[in-house]
């Protein structure tokens, strides 16, 4: 194509800007719909009997199908961006045009800067994806089953939680060392019924437990305001665990400032939580806590570390693509795919040891990315 050129000019460079996206344009869509396609197979048949089960009508069904679609997309995007590029430079290398390209004076920096610009598209959109996109598609998922099994629930006759009030919430405030377990919960009433609040000292030892029939909260100068009522405090020894004290009450007020609406995220799954929610919720939990609480900031450092894996998976394509001369791209294809299925088993099992807290979870989340692309930069750079 660019044969004979001594040296490429301005408008021939973004010429060849326009054609080395073009084509890997048409290959990375290509990617998606066949790997989409093979999801939304094995979606179906997993589904299916469910979605009868549930008594889901043809609408809601291929709504529910659609909703499952947008959780697989941040699978979708890395393994189709891989494939795209090392195809598109592959097919350049294989012939001779990006030799041409780069006697004319076009380093490889400069050839792949469109590829570089799409994989931060990607990453754009893998941060919008997971931040805010697929909480939203899981929350409404959850709303078609919940809504189909409630409707068979009344048809039984059976009773449910009234309206707008939530059960079983447990909520570990690691920076104050307060447990909470609660019954049920309304956010809209600011009433929550049958409330236990274990208090634990530095050793994490058990020194107190408020122990009430209903609590109130509200919003008193810019901070939550607890007050108990009909219950009993209790205290404890923390170095024998012995009962001290237990007066009963009629009204307490320990000066709580717990977030309610907060507590409310412990109820739902870490992937249910937007980037606002789940940061609210680290705020409470720290960056690397233990316990309950690790999945939470597993999944908050997981959104932040998502977009870097664009930027680590071009790096990985190009060396493969641009080395080997008359080569076919299925060759750099092979070779990579056994690297992507590495990093994939590696973010599974730190991933694992992030939720329960063997590691700290910012550790977990970043280490893959980072151990790949110091791996790849090195290499990345000799071929330029």
């Amino acid at each position: 194509m660019l044969r004979g050129h001594p040296r490429l000019s301005s408008r021939e460079v973004r010429i060849l800007d326009r054609y080395l996206l073009r084509e890997w344009a048409k290959v990375f869509g290509l990617c998606l719909l066949g790997f989409g396609g093979l999801i939304l197979i094995s979606h179906c048949y997993n589904r299916i009997p469910d979605m009868e089960r549930w008594g889901l009508s043809f609408g809601t069904s291929v709504e529910y199908l659609a909703l499952l679609m947008i959780g697989s997309i941040p699978m979708l995007l890395p393994i189709s961006l891989l494939i795209s590029v090392i195809f598109t430079l592959g097919a350049l290398n294989r012939n001779q045009e990006l030799a041409a390209i780069r006697a004319a004076g076009v380093g490889l920096w400069r050839l792949t800067a469109p590829l570089w610009a799409a994989g931060a598209a990607c990453a754009l959109l893998l941060v919008a994806l997971n931040a805010y996109w697929i909480p939203d598609a899981l929350e409404r998922q959850r709303e078609i089953v919940d809504t189909a099994q409630f409707d068979a629930i009344r048809a039984q006759g059976k009773a449910t939680l009234p309206a707008g009030e939530i059960g079983l919430i447990s909520f570990d405030n690691t920076r104050a060392r307060r447990l909470w377990l609660i019954s049920r919960m309304g956010f809209s009433t600011g009433q929550a019924f049958e409330v236990d609040v274990h208090l634990f000292d530095e050793q994490g030892r058990e020194t107190r437990c408020i122990s009430a029939r209903f609590a109130e909260f509200r919003r008193v100068d810019g901070r939550w305001r607890w007050v108990f009522r009909q219950g009993r405090d209790l205290r404890f020894d923390p170095k024998t665990g012995a009962l001290q004290a237990q007066p009963e009450f009629k009204e307490l007020a320990p000066g709580f400032d717990e977030d309610p609406e907060v507590m409310l995220f412990a109820t739902r799954e870490p992937s249910r939580l937007s980037l606002r929610e789940i940061s609210r919720f680290v705020e409470h939990a720290g960056q690397n806590p233990t316990g309950t609480n690790a999945a939470y900031a597993m999944r908050y450092h997981a959104i932040l570390s998502a977009p870097a894996i664009c930027f680590v998976v071009i790096a990985v394509a190009i060396p493969f693509a641009v080395v080997g001369g008359r080569v076919s791209p299925m060759v750099g294809v092979a070779k990579t795919f056994g690297l992507f299925l590495a990093f994939y088993l590696l973010t599974s099992f730190c991933s694992a040891f992030g939720d329960n807290g063997a590691i700290p979870p910012m550790l977990a989340a970043w280490l893959p990315t980072v151990l790949v692309a110091a791996w790849a930069v090195p290499k990345l750079r000799a071929v330029n």
